[in-house]
């Protein structure tokens, strides 16, 4: 690592151990301390060359980001993290914006509806009659790709899940970034690296899984896909970073699903965090992640 790549790392974990980490514990409502987490995603901009539209399907609001080359029947599906309640389409643009240019993709991102308003399993239909209405618009399985971030890892799993058990067909593959599939958060390294994360706190993710779940327990599988069978899935990029409180859940998941006959495959980068790729234009191993992400969505395993 050289030193300017050592310096910007420190001065993001810095930032985000200020700004996010920090923030992510106050004793706020959920609805407020949502507002102050959205808006540091401001500073992250989607890239230029990038049409942005917002339109509906089926009563969800989804917006759309593309280039003007981009493959229209190419669709990348991507749930947005936040731990249930927090995030939104907007704070997760630039992400967006490097996976559409990079995958030469469209990429939506459902508006889909957030706890504590509304709990389980509001955020799963919202994302599945996206999926559905693509599908009945003659949109082909075999270029559809689900990707999700954290809580929204937990939301395209279970999506996945539910359409394997309507009878639908799956979707290509999935990519799944640091993803919270265990809301239990009694893994190991949510304490081994609780000091690590620059990000995440396991106060903030407590409070949004149980606003989520409602009456359902922590463990159900409902909720908690990892504990679900996950046979027939399409293959799986799995990413993390080693600093991260949810590393277990993304090695625990990879394990499950290779047990399942499933086709994995799992990254695990060294001394990054919680969705590191965000950092793309500043990060050279979230720059590499990306393309790797490209590669799998256009050439899946």
């Amino acid at each position: 690592m050289s030193l300017i790549d050592a310096w910007v790392q420190r001065a993001l974990r810095t930032g985000l151990r200020v700004g996010m980490k920090w923030g992510g514990q106050l004793p706020l409502d959920l609805t407020a301390l949502r507002a102050g987490l959205n808006a540091g995603s401001s500073l992250l901009k989607p890239r230029r060359e990038c049409r942005i539209v917002h339109h509906r399907m089926d009563g969800v609001p989804v917006v759309e980001v593309c280039t003007n080359n981009a493959n229209p029947e190419h669709v990348v599906v991507a749930m947005h993290g936040g731990a249930f309640f927090a995030g939104s389409p907007a704070t997760h643009l630039a992400l967006a914006s490097e996976i559409a240019v990079r995958a030469n993709a469209r990429v939506l991102l459902p508006d889909y509806r957030l706890a504590p308003e509304h709990a389980y399993p509001a955020a799963l239909l919202d994302g599945l009659a996206v999926l559905k209405r693509l599908l009945a618009q003659g949109l082909d399985p075999s270029r559809l790709c689900l990707c999700g971030d954290s809580a929204g890892a937990s939301l395209v799993l279970s999506m996945a899940l539910a359409m394997k058990d309507s009878g639908l067909q799956q979707p290509v593959c999935m990519v799944l970034l640091s993803p919270f599939v265990d809301l239990t958060l009694t893994a190991p390294s949510v304490h081994s690296n609780a000091k690590l994360d620059p990000l995440l706190s396991r106060i903030p993710l407590m409070r949004g899984a149980q606003a989520y779940c409602g009456q359902i327990e922590l463990d159900d599988p409902r909720v908690s896909p990892l504990f679900a069978p996950l046979q027939g899935l399409p293959p799986l990029l799995i990413q993390c970073g080693s600093d991260e409180i949810l590393l277990d859940d993304a090695q625990r998941l990879a394990q499950a699903a290779q047990a399942a006959g499933v086709s994995v495959q799992c990254e695990v980068y060294p001394r990054m965090w919680h969705d590191f790729q965000v950092f793309g234009a500043w990060l050279k191993d979230a720059d590499h992640a990306l393309w790797q992400i490209a590669q799998f969505i256009r050439n899946p395993l």
